[in-house]
């Protein structure tokens, strides 16, 4: 049967769009995943094995791209995983619940963008989720009936009462709910898993309801080439199954949410973008819209290392460290409690470098490891990563199809640092996060600074980041909403500026990243973005 809708990519704007069409029982909906299905084992429901299992290299499950050099990082590549099979990205992520802070949103309205200002879309932030710690009813910050289950970790971590205790000596403060009425501070790590295991956007969204919506179906291993046109109209897709390439109609419309980066490339491959560029590869120009891939944006992260030797809670490379990793798994397999539930990053908060900053200008993420570069360089010790994410860049990079070949990684310049205040804001913010080790609390537990202790200056810290910024896997804004077809690509209802029938839903058409950890605000928008497609096909 043809379907109504055609949804690209099972992240987890895509899985929450599919999910709520579905819900109308006279709407077809496909949804077309081009990695494969759920993972089985341990691999698939231990959230920490399998971020290590796939997250450090390309796989069936991690595009595992690499950016352009970038002269902000010295000229250094940056590897950049990303999530490839049912969940996307939410199933090889941290799985942090953070929604950014409310003047984000806000300014999103503010540039352009009506129904898009944090009234407006707290509504489908509390709809998406099931918070299991905010349980009233009527909370007016948290929802307790939705698909997406979060949870506090489970890992029992003394460390959380260190780093309470370390983190007051330095005057910040404790928060109690990071997406509440407040950002500012820090609390343990709220997380997207569900009785200790991972729990991503397919098993919120779309397992769940396969047996029971017949109209509603779901094709992995399915990568789409590109969108067909007839005219200015999307009319369905070329698709390749089975090592064939085939073509799928859709009778109203094609949304395109393949993420951060993907969707830039999709709509280039389709002829959508930038004329000049489409024309060089030889692409036939549908829509002249030079906005698609431009106007990148991430959170760049600096990682700090301090060695706390023989810590059992810590997590190591040691015979010490092996047998607590065998303990652990021994637990996770009775209880779903203990060290084999950690998302890693168990301590997290926000913080404003200076008192009259409107909003916090830095996040900083505490690490049970010693592991650097997306863990692909892990010391033989114990002790704590601390990362520094950079939360509201000013600068702007890329992403651009490098040929006509749907199979080859697209071009990603991130410039990370290529405006001058973003490397002074994250060298003010890396100074600040590493007051917390200069603390009675710390300096009674750490043996080494293993990153920084050669830094005097404010020159030293810079180039320390340039040396080792990179990635915190949040790209967005590379499809960005906005009124203008010149500097924007989808209009405020996410329907691509000139064209019919096609509109782009995840995290590529944020205006702006939010402050906060990017995978909340995608279920976000994919739930606002059903709305809107229902509202205009009732």
């Amino acid at each position: 049967m043809e379907p109504d809708f055609i949804v690209i990519g099972s992240g987890p704007a895509g899985c929450a769009v599919a999910s709520r069409l579905s819900e109308d029982p006279r709407q077809q909906v496909l949804l077309l995943e081009a990695g494969p299905g759920q993972r089985q084992g341990l691999l698939g429901s231990n959230a920490a094995l399998g971020a290590l299992a796939y997250g450090t290299k390309a796989s069936a499950y991690n595009w595992g791209f690499n950016s352009l050099p970038d002269p902000g990082l010295n000229g250094r590549i940056s590897y950049n995983p990303l999530g490839r099979g049912l969940g996307g990205g939410t199933a090889l992520n941290m799985l942090m619940y953070m929604r950014g802070n409310p003047l984000d949103y806000d300014g999103w309205a503010q540039a352009g963008n009506p129904g898009w200002g944090w009234s407006d879309v707290l509504p489908y932030f509390k709809k998406s989720e099931n918070n299991q710690t905010f349980n009233t009813p009527g909370d007016p910050y948290h929802g307790q009936g939705g698909p997406v289950w979060v949870e506090e970790l489970r890992t029992d971590n003394p460390w959380h009462a260190t780093l309470r205790q370390a983190c007051q000596e330095a005057g910040w403060p404790c928060n109690p709910d990071l997406n509440g009425a407040v950002q500012d501070g820090f609390r343990p790590t709220q997380v997207m898993m569900k009785g200790g295991e991972r729990h991503h956007a397919g098993q919120a969204y779309i397992l769940p309801h396969l047996g029971t919506r017949p109209k509603l179906q779901l094709q992995c291993d399915s990568p789409v080439t590109r969108v067909l046109f007839e005219g200015q109209r999307a009319v369905g897709v070329e698709v390749v199954q089975g090592g064939t390439k085939r073509q799928i109609r859709a009778r109203k419309e094609v949304i395109v949410s393949s993420g951060g980066l993907l969707s830039a490339k999709l709509l280039q491959l389709s002829g959508v973008g930038d004329g000049a560029l489409l024309q060089r590869m030889g692409i036939p120009v549908v829509a002249h819209l030079p906005a698609v891939g431009q106007h990148l944006q991430d959170h760049v992260d600096v990682i700090l290392g301090h060695h706390i030797p023989g810590d059992p809670h810590l997590a190591g490379i040691s015979p010490t460290g092996a047998l607590n990793l065998w303990r652990a798994m021994r637990r996770w397999r009775r209880e779903r409690r203990g060290m084999c539930t950690t998302n890693f990053a168990e301590v997290t908060g926000f913080m404003r470098l200076t008192p009259d900053a409107p909003l916090p200008e830095i996040q900083y993420e505490f690490v049970v490891v010693l592991a650097m570069d997306h863990g692909r360089d892990v010391y033989a010790k114990h002790g704590l990563s601390t990362h520094v994410l950079l939360l509201h860049p000013k600068s702007r990079g890329s992403v651009q199809i490098a040929s006509p070949h749907w199979e080859d990684a697209p071009a990603i310049d991130y410039r990370y640092f290529s405006h001058p205040d973003d490397l002074a804001t994250m060298v003010a913010g890396v100074r600040r996060v590493l007051q917390v080790y200069d603390t009675p609390t710390m300096r009674s537990r750490v043996k080494a600074d293993l990153r920084t202790a050669h830094c005097r200056s404010d020159e030293d810290y810079a180039q320390f980041c340039r040396n080792v910024a990179g990635t915190n896997y949040h790209p967005t804004s590379s499809c960005r909403m906005g009124p203008e077809a010149a500097t924007s690509v989808v209009d405020a209802r996410l329907r691509v500026h000139g064209l019919q029938g096609l509109r782009v839903i995840d995290s590529s058409i944020f205006p702006t990243i939010p402050g906060g950890n990017t995978t909340a605000p995608s279920y976000m928008v994919g739930e606002k973005g059903a709305a809107l497609l229902r509202e205009d096909w009732q």
